[in-house]
C-alpha cells in the first residue's frame, strides 16, 4: 500500500507538471489511454489512493474538459446509480475540484456555456442522489459505519451544489428548490450523534461538516437569490437559531457555529429581512444565547494566544480565511445594528456593563473584560477599512469615553507581562479607533490621571511611550500589536499634521529603536514582520532624528540579514528588512558622500556573501541597494564596484528573471557614473553589456529592460564608442520586430526612436533604419504612431514627444520621401499631449515564459526609488517646446499644416494664441 500511494502521488505530480505542457513527452495515445481508464481505476481504489487519483482527474479536466474529454461527465454521472457509496463518494470527490473553479471564474459566454452543459448532465441525477442518500440515512440510523459514509456523501453533494449554484441560480434548481431545502432542513435538524464524532479530539465529525456546508449553501441563497429563497428563509432562521443555542463551545463545533452565525449575519444585513428580528424577545435571545457565549475567550483561544501567536494574529486582526466564532458573532452584531441599532445597542450595553463590573470586582475575571471590549468594538464599528481604520461609528457609543475609562488603564499598567490578553485588546481598540480618539480635541485638551501617571494633551502622543514599553512584553501577540499600532501612529495625520510631532519622536526615538531591536533579538519574535515594518517606518518617518543611531541600526540589520539568509522563509519580513536598509540610506546619504562610503563599507561584506552564496531570494534586493548607493554618488566608480562588474555581467546572474530589472538599474548607475572610462578594449565590458541587451531584447517579458539599458548606454557613452555597434543593434531590433512583435515591444521602440532623434539627430536616426532596407523607417514610423498613445510612463512619453517633434522640424526626409507621415506624426504627438493613456489589449499585458527551478520574484523597494532617469530633464514644459518648434517650422514652410486634420489645427492655433504667437495659415 505505501508503494501504491507513492505511485499515485507521483502520478498526480506528473500530471500537474506535464499535461498542459506543449513540450510534454506524453503522446496523444497515452493521454487517451489514461482518460479512458483512470475513472474506473479511481472508483475501485482504496480511499487513500482515490483522493490522489481524483485530484489527477481534476488536473486533466482543467486542461481538457469539456471540449477534449466529452466522456468524462457522462461516465461520472453514470456511477450515481450504483449502490456502492465508496465509488459514489469517489465520483463526488472528483466533481468537487472540477466544479469548484466556477466559484472564482470570471463571467463569460464560454463559462455560461460550460455550466449549462454541466447542469444538463448533472442537475437531475445529483438531485435524485441527494434524495436517495437522505432516505438511506433514515433507514440506517443504527448502522454507524454506513451512516458515516452516507453523511459524508451528503456533505460532498452539498459542496457540488454550492459550486453549481455560485454563478447564478439555474432554472432546474429554482424549480426544485423545495426538494433541496426540505433536505437541507432535515439534515440540520438531525440530532447530535456521538458515534458520528471524529476519533481525534477537537476535530469536526461528518455530521458537523455536513451541517456547516448546508449553512454555507443557505447563506449563498439568502445573499444572492433572496427573492426566490424568501419562502424558505423564516424556517431556516428558526432552525439555525435553535442549532446555535444548543451547540456547545467545544472546538469541534467551531466550523459549524461560525458558518451558522454567518448565515444569520447575511440575513440580518438585508432590509427585506429586518422584520424577522423585529421581536424584542427574539433579539434578546439571539444576543444572550447566541452572540455573548460565542465571544467569550475560551481555553482554546488562550492556548493559541500563547502557543501559536501567528495564527492568533491572523484570525484576530488580519482577517484570515479561517472562520472563527468571534468574527462571525461580530458580523452578526453589525448586521443586526444595521436596522436595529438602538435596541441592539441597549441590549448589549447591559451585558457590557455587567461584564466590566464583574472584572472590576474580581481582577481574575479578565475574560469578562475581554468579552466586553470585543462587544464594544463590534457594536461601535459601522464601517471600516484596513488603511483608515473605523470610518463610521455607532452614534450611541462614545468611543473616546470608553477609551479613557476602560482601555487606557490597561496601556498605562507598567508591567508589560500582566493581563496580556487585555493589553492586546487595548491596543486593538486604539488601532480600530485611531482616527476618532485622535480627533476629539475637547478630550485631547483634558488631563487624565490614572495610577499616578499623567496623559498629556494629545492622546496618541501620550500613548506612544506606553506602546514602546509594551514592545518589551514576553508575549509575541502583545509585541506584534504594539508594533502594528506604533507603525500606524507614525503614518497618522490630523488636519494634514502628524499626530506624533518631531518633539515626541525625538524624545522617544532611542527607547523605540532599542525596544524594537531587543524584541527582534528574541527567538519567539524572530522574523516578526510587524516589528520589522515598524523599524522601516521609524527610519523613514524619523529622517534626521535617526541619524545618530544609524551605525547601530545598520549593524543590527546586517546581523539579522545574515541570520535569515541561512534559510529565507518570510517574504514580507525580508522585504521590510531591505526597505529598512533603503530608508536608512535615504535618511543619511542624500547630501553626504562620506555617509555613502560608510554604508558601502558596512554593507559590501554581507552583500558579497549573499551574492557568492547564491541566496537568490535576496539578490534582487541587493542589486537595488547597490544601485541606490551608486546613484547617490556624484561621479566615478569606486574600486569595490569596479571589481564587482564582471560578476554582474556573467550569464548566470541573468538566469533568474527576478534579477533583470534591478540589475539593469545597477548597470545603468555604472554607466551614468563611469561613462567612457568604464569601458576599455581590454576589459570588454561594453561587449558584455551589449550581450546583456541582446539577451533581454529577445524576451517578451524582459525586452523593456533591454531598451532601458540601451538608452542608458546611448546617454552615458560617447557616440564614437557606440558607433561600431549600432548596425547590429538596429538589426537585432528589426529581427525581433518582424519575428515576434508585441505591442509592448513596439511601444518601447517608439521611445527609443524618439530618444535617438534627440541624441543622434533625426536624419542619423532615419539612416540607421534605412541602411538595413530602403524605406524601412517609413514603414516603422507608421507602426510607432499607432501605439504611441499607449505608452504609460510620463518620462517615455516626453522622450517621444520631443524626439518626434525634432524629426518633424529638422529631418529633411520628413519633407521628402516620408512627407506623407508628417501630418500623422504631428497628430500622434498632440494626442500624447492632450488625451489620456490608451489601454493596451488585454492579451498584450502579460507573457508566459517557462523558467525551470526556483522562481525568485522581483519586488521593488519603495524607499530605494525606481532609479529611472529623465533623459530629457532639461525640458520642463514639453508642450511649450513642441508648440514653439512647430510654430517656427510652420512659419518658414508655407502650407506645412495642410496635412494636419482640422481639429488638430484648431488646437494648434489655440496654443499659438495662448503663448502669444501669431496665427499660422
Amino acid at each position: 500500500m505505501p508503494f501504491r500511494q507513492l505511485a499515485a502521488i507521483n502520478f498526480k505530480n506528473f500530471v500537474r507538471q506535464q499535461w498542459d505542457n506543449e513540450d510534454s513527452a506524453v503522446s496523444a495515445e497515452d493521454r487517451q489511454a489514461i482518460k479512458s481508464q483512470i475513472i474506473d481505476l479511481m472508483l475501485v481504489s482504496p480511499e487513500a489512493l482515490q483522493v490522489q487519483l481524483s485530484e489527477s482527474i481534476a488536473k486533466i479536466a482543467l486542461c481538457d474538459f469539456p471540449e477534449n474529454w466529452q466522456t468524462l461527465l457522462p461516465h461520472l454521472v453514470s456511477k450515481f446509480d450504483q449502490p456502492d457509496f465508496h465509488s459514489i463518494n469517489g465520483v463526488l470527490r472528483t466533481m468537487n475540484p472540477l466544479f469548484r473553479r466556477y466559484r472564482f471564474a470570471q463571467r463569460s459566454d464560454r463559462l455560461w456555456s460550460e455550466i449549462k452543459y454541466v447542469l444538463d448532465l448533472t442537475a437531475q441525477p445529483l438531485t435524485t442522489l441527494f434524495q436517495n442518500t437522505f432516505d438511506l440515512v433514515k433507514q440506517n440510523e443504527g448502522n454507524i459505519s454506513t451512516l458515516k459514509v452516507l453523511i459524508d456523501s451528503i456533505r460532498l453533494i452539498c459542496e457540488v451544489f454550492y459550486s453549481l449554484n455560485y454563478q447564478d441560480l439555474a432554472a432546474f434548481f429554482e424549480d426544485n428548490m423545495s426538494t433541496w431545502m426540505e433536505g437541507f432542513a432535515a439534515v440540520l435538524e438531525l440530532p447530535e450523534n456521538k458515534a458520528l464524532m471524529a476519533d481525534i479530539e477537537d476535530t469536526p465529525g461528518v455530521l458537523e461538516l455536513a451541517k456547516a456546508q448546508i449553512c454555507t449553501n443557505i447563506s449563498l441563497y439568502a445573499s444572492k437569490y433572496d427573492e426566490e429563497f424568501a419562502p424558505h428563509l423564516p424556517r431556516f432562521v428558526q432552525i439555525v437559531w435553535e442549532l446555535l443555542t444548543t451547540t456547545s463551545l467545544e472546538t469541534r463545533y467551531d466550523g459549524l457555529v461560525s458558518t451558522a452565525l454567518s448565515f444569520l449575519a447575511s440575513v440580518s444585513e438585508r432590509e427585506a429581512n429586518k422584520e424577522l428580528f423585529a421581536n424584542q424577545e427574539t433579539m434578546q435571545t439571539i444576543c444572550e444565547k447566541v452572540i455573548v457565549p460565542n465571544v467569550m475567550f475560551r481555553p482554546e483561544d488562550e492556548e493559541i494566544f500563547s502557543d501559536n501567536p501567528e495564527e492568533y494574529i491572523r484570525r484576530d486582526i488580519e482577517g484570515s480565511d479561517i472562520d472563527t466564532r468571534r468574527r462571525a458573532a461580530s458580523d452578526l452584531v453589525r448586521g443586526l445594528c444595521k436596522f436595529w441599532e438602538e435596541p441592539v445597542t441597549s441590549i448589549f450595553s447591559v451585558y457590557v456593563t455587567q461584564l466590566l463590573q464583574e472584572h472590576s470586582t474580581d481582577a481574575t475575571k479578565w475574560k469578562h473584560k475581554d468579552a466586553a471590549v470585543f462587544l464594544i468594538i463590534a457594536l461601535a464599528v459601522r464601517t471600516k477599512t484596513t488603511s483608515q481604520g473605523t470610518t463610521a461609528l455607532n452614534s450611541m457609543i462614545n468611543v473616546v469615553d470608553v477609551f479613557h475609562s476602560t482601555i487606557l488603564p490597561e496601556l498605562q499598567d507598567g508591567d508589560a507581562n500582566k493581563n496580556v490578553v487585555l493589553k492586546a485588546d487595548a491596543i486593538k481598540y486604539l488601532v480600530s479607533f485611531r482616527n476618532q480618539v485622535g480627533k476629539d480635541l475637547d478630550k485631547c485638551l483634558q488631563l487624565h490621571l490614572y495610577q499616578g501617571r499623567k496623559l498629556g494633551p494629545e492622546i496618541h502622543a501620550g500613548c506612544f511611550p506606553l506602546l514602546i514599553n509594551l514592545l518589551s512584553s514576553d508575549e509575541p501577540v502583545v509585541v506584534s500589536y504594539a508594533a502594528h499600532c506604533i507603525e500606524l501612529q507614525l503614518l497618522l495625520k490630523v488636519n494634514d499634521a502628524p499626530v506624533l510631532s518631531r518633539e515626541v519622536l525625538a524624545a522617544n526615538m532611542e527607547a523605540l529603536l532599542s525596544n524594537l531591536f531587543s524584541a527582534l533579538g528574541q527567538v519567539k519574535n524572530a522574523e516578526n514582520e510587524y516589528l520589522m515594518k515598524t523599524v522601516m517606518r521609524t527610519i523613514a518617518m524619523g529622517e534626521e532624528l535617526v541619524i545618530p543611531y544609524i551605525a547601530i541600526i545598520v549593524e543590527r540589520l546586517s546581523l539579522i540579514l545574515m541570520e535569515v539568509a541561512k534559510n529565507p522563509g518570510r517574504p514580507r519580513f525580508n522585504h521590510f528588512m531591505f526597505e529598512s536598509f533603503a530608508a536608512a540610506i535615504r535618511a543619511t546619504c542624500h547630501n553626504n558622500q562620506d555617509a555613502i562610503a560608510s554604508f558601502e563599507s558596512a554593507l559590501f561584506p554581507p552583500f558579497e556573501q549573499l551574492l557568492t552564496g547564491d541566496v537568490i531570494e535576496f539578490q534582487p534586493y541587493v542589486f537595488q541597494l547597490l544601485a541606490l548607493l551608486l546613484e547617490l554618488r556624484t561621479k566615478g566608480i569606486p574600486q569595490s564596484y569596479a571589481g564587482l562588474l564582471p560578476f554582474l555581467l556573467a550569464p548566470a546572474m541573468w538566469e533568474s528573471r527576478a534579477n533583470s530589472t534591478p540589475l539593469v538599474r545597477l548597470l545603468s548607475a555604472y554607466i551614468t557614473n563611469g561613462g567612457d572610462e568604464l569601458f576599455t578594449a581590454e576589459n570588454k565590458q561594453l561587449d558584455g553589456m551589449l550581450g546583456v541587451f541582446q539577451k533581454l531584447i529577445a524576451s517578451k517579458v524582459d525586452d523593456h529592460n533591454g531598451f532601458e539599458l540601451l538608452m542608458n548606454l546611448i546617454d552615458g557613452v560617447s557616440p564614437q564608442m557606440l558607433e561600431p555597434y549600432f548596425g547590429n543593434i538596429v538589426q537585432l531590433l528589426m529581427t525581433r520586430m518582424q519575428a515576434a512583435r508585441t505591442t509592448k515591444f513596439t511601444r518601447c521602440l517608439a521611445v527609443l526612436v524618439g530618444f535617438l532623434s534627440l541624441k543622434r539627430g533625426p536624419s542619423a536616426t532615419i539612416q540607421l533604419f534605412d541602411n538595413i532596407q530602403q524605406g524601412l523607417f517609413g514603414m516603422l514610423l507608421r507602426r510607432l504612431i499607432e501605439v504611441m498613445q499607449q505608452v504609460p510612463s510620463q518620462r517615455d512619453r516626453k522622450a517621444i514627444i520631443l524626439g518626434m517633434t525634432k524629426l518633424l522640424v529638422e529631418a529633411p526626409e520628413l519633407q521628402g520621401p516620408y512627407a506623407e507621415h508628417w501630418g500623422a506624426t504631428l497628430t500622434g504627438i498632440f494626442k500624447l499631449l492632450e488625451l489620456p493613456i490608451e489601454a493596451a489589449k488585454p492579451e498584450e499585458l502579460s507573457f508566459e515564459e517557462d523558467e525551470g527551478g526556483y522562481k525568485a520574484t522581483y519586488s521593488r523597494l519603495a524607499f530605494a526609488g525606481s532609479g529611472e532617469r529623465d533623459f530629457c530633464a532639461e525640458v520642463q514644459d514639453p508642450k511649450a517646446a513642441v508648440v514653439q518648434q512647430v510654430h517656427a517650422f510652420a512659419q518658414s514652410h508655407a502650407g506645412a499644416l495642410a496635412s494636419v486634420p482640422a481639429d488638430v489645427q484648431a488646437v494648434l492655433q489655440q496654443y499659438f494664441q495662448a503663448m502669444g504667437l501669431p496665427a499660422v495659415a
